[in-house]
């Protein structure tokens, strides 16, 4: 039996305040996504610059990275 393995997304979008690349989404999907995947999605999304929230389309998104999840195991003692 194998384990699906889960993957963090992280989605960088324009401010629409300030007009930097810094506004910031994460999701995580089991299985690797695809990226028609992530532009489908509506985020929440932050900016680190100026501090603005809101809704942005995965679909105006500049950049995406994506990873695997880490598991960690907590020993009993």
């Amino acid at each position: 039996m194998t384990d699906a393995k889960t993957y963090w997304c992280l989605v960088v979008f324009r401010c629409v305040h300030c007009g930097k690349n810094e506004a910031f989404a994460e999701d995580s999907f089991v299985g690797e996504p695809r990226e028609d995947q992530i532009r489908l999605k509506t985020y929440q999304a932050i900016c680190r610059y100026c501090g603005w929230r809101g809704e942005a389309r995965g679909l105006s998104a500049v950049e995406m990275r994506i990873g695997v999840e880490r598991r960690t195991g907590i020993r009993k003692k």
